[in-house]
């Protein structure tokens, strides 16, 4: 080798820094939530005894309706309007491909309030004459009924985009080859569904639907708004209203080994079928059906699916914004929760993004076992609900500060920066929403060639020279995707935000649910409400023209 080019090893050995924070990230994201996982081990106490007698039961069946209900109607919703937008041809056909995508701009406890006009309670005319003619008893019941229907409902109107995306995926790698055999053997594009299109993007449909389940284990606003006890909304009574911290753990670490169980149906679900059928060397379908009755019949079914579930709710929340709109504060609203949210939200997306590139970069330079290992650690914390996140920081940090206190004798300022500074709720987020970040990142960097890097390593530059000359402008289309897409989920983000945000900052979401589920002020929270959703528009819009741009451009 000529003298002043060093070798390529010898470049990864003096990058070992960046496997130490890789490493070091892996450990502050994942060291919380086993603090949760260790607690089924240990001994319990009465509070528990009684909500494991009483509660528990309520509060597995009532996540298992929900988890099911919702998967199976948003699954119909998305892989129904996938294979409608692929295969039809119809008016507004390039509208509706975007726009049936747009409800993933509206979090599921705003979609919850923007239904508050059909929501039913023991004060309504119908349950009134329920209880008149049968009873109590009938009317409680046909009220959890409705409210469960309803709740069921309403989440896949907000969670259907999941399976949508995923969906059109899947079917747009399908070969068109495989479609017109299954037409030539007398099948038509209904049965083509269930004995082609549904089998070859079955890998890509499930991870959708698996995507959607999380989000209903991690639901908070609207099961409280609907009245519905799940895992989530019993970690919520048992911390803040009991004031039970052992229960509360405890029903957090019932809540992971839910969502591990989920985890392990969905890899059941996906078999062993790693495989996409490849495109042809020309469309993936030889030319989209039109006929007069089918190509209505597409049309309609994606405007209904439209209006119930974007167009419907936006307008409700926009009349109730205007109704209120003389008595609503919005100097407060704006100095307050909007620059709070916009804050913690820009602190949140740039640290995540920033730790999503160490550890994508570290993974690079050392394509390790254990490197591969750490990725998908640190990829964990977005399979749990963020309740349970919350509880696993403030255990753990606890903790650490006794332990602190006792051998060291400042935890008390551990305490202090958990509860009067964002820090907490900054580290959260990170836990909860490193995938997001990491997933496109680390897609971007698989597909920079490896020849750059020795190229690079040639010409003198060290592993950091690499990093910002070679590998940081060929990410900047994952990482503006990354940021956009992380922006909003720390912004609509619900439950984690209400346990940990210190008593002087709060945030759009916190301050809608705080308007509209505990003081029953429609008109005032409805419009941080229309905020979140109108960021959450252009978000998806971005993302859009982002994925256009990157296309044409290859």
């Amino acid at each position: 080798m000529p003298k002043g080019l060093p070798n390529i090893n010898n470049q990864r050995f003096s990058s070992f820094w960046w496997w130490f924070s890789a490493a070091f990230i892996a450990v502050v994201l994942f060291s919380p939530l086993t603090v949760v996982l260790s607690s089924l081990f240990k001994s319990p106490g009465e509070g528990w005894e009684l909500i494991s007698d009483y509660l528990l039961v309520d509060y597995l069946l009532g996540t298992l309706i929900m988890t099911f209900g919702v998967g199976l109607t948003a699954l119909f919703l998305g892989v129904g309007s996938a294979w409608i937008i692929t295969v039809w041809d119809f008016p507004f056909k390039r509208f509706f491909s975007l726009a049936l995508m747009m409800p993933m701009a509206i979090p599921t406890y705003v979609m919850a309030f923007g239904y508050s006009f059909v929501k039913y309670d023991i004060r309504d005319p119908l349950m009134l004459f329920i209880k008149s003619n049968w009873g109590a008893v009938t009317m409680s019941q046909c009220t959890e009924i409705f409210n469960y229907g309803l709740a069921i409902l309403v989440l896949s109107f907000a969670l259907y985009p999941y399976v949508y995306i995923a969906a059109r995926v899947g079917f747009s790698e399908i070969s068109g080859t495989y479609i017109e055999n299954s037409r030539l053997l007398g099948r038509g594009l209904f049965r083509s569904m269930f004995s082609v299109g549904l089998p070859l993007a079955r890998p890509a449909i499930v991870g959708g639907l698996l995507l959607a389940v999380l989000e209903v284990m991690n639901e908070y606003g609207a099961m409280t708004y609907y009245g519905i006890e799940t895992l989530t909304t019993g970690i919520f009574v048992s911390w803040t209203d009991l004031g039970d911290k052992d229960s509360a753990i405890r029903l957090a670490a019932v809540a992971m080994v839910f969502v591990l169980a989920i985890i392990v149906i969905e890899r059941l679900l996906r078999g062993r079928a790693k495989f996409h059928a490849h495109r042809s060397s020309s469309n993936n379908f030889s030319g989209p059906t039109r006929t007069v009755v089918g190509s209505t019949m597409a049309f309609f079914s994606c405007f209904i699916l439209f209006i119930f579930s974007f167009a419907l709710p936006i307008i409700n929340l926009s009349i109730d914004t205007f109704r209120g709109w003389e008595k609503s504060k919005l100097t407060h609203l704006i100095q307050g929760p909007l620059i709070d949210s916009f804050i913690v939200s820009s602190i949140g997306c740039v640290g995540i993004v920033i730790a999503a590139l160490v550890i994508s970069y570290a993974a690079r330079l050392f394509p390790t076992i254990f490197m591969k290992f750490i990725t998908k650690l640190c990829m964990l914390g977005y399979a749990v609900p963020g309740a349970v996140v919350a509880i696993s920081i403030l255990v753990y940090f606890s903790g650490m500060g006794s332990f602190l206190t006792e051998f060291l004798g400042f935890g008390s300022l551990t305490s202090l920066l958990f509860t009067l500074t964002p820090a907490g709720l900054i580290i959260a987020y990170f836990v909860r929403f490193m995938t997001p970040a990491l997933a496109p990142i680390e897609a971007g960097m698989i597909r920079i060639n490896a020849s750059m890097d020795e190229a690079s390593s040639m010409l003198g530059r060290s592993s950091w020279g690499s990093f910002f000359n070679v590998h940081l402008p060929l990410l900047r289309f994952p990482l503006f995707g990354a940021m956009i897409v992380l922006f909003v989920d720390i912004l609509k983000e619900l439950p984690l935000t209400l346990v940990l945000r210190p008593p002087n900052i709060e945030t759009l979401a916190t301050t809608s649910y705080g308007l509209i589920q505990k003081e029953e002020r429609i008109a005032d929270g409805s419009f941080p409400a229309l905020i979140l959703v109108l960021t959450g528009t252009l978000a998806v819009l971005a993302l859009h023209v982002l994925i256009r741009k990157r296309t044409v451009n290859k």
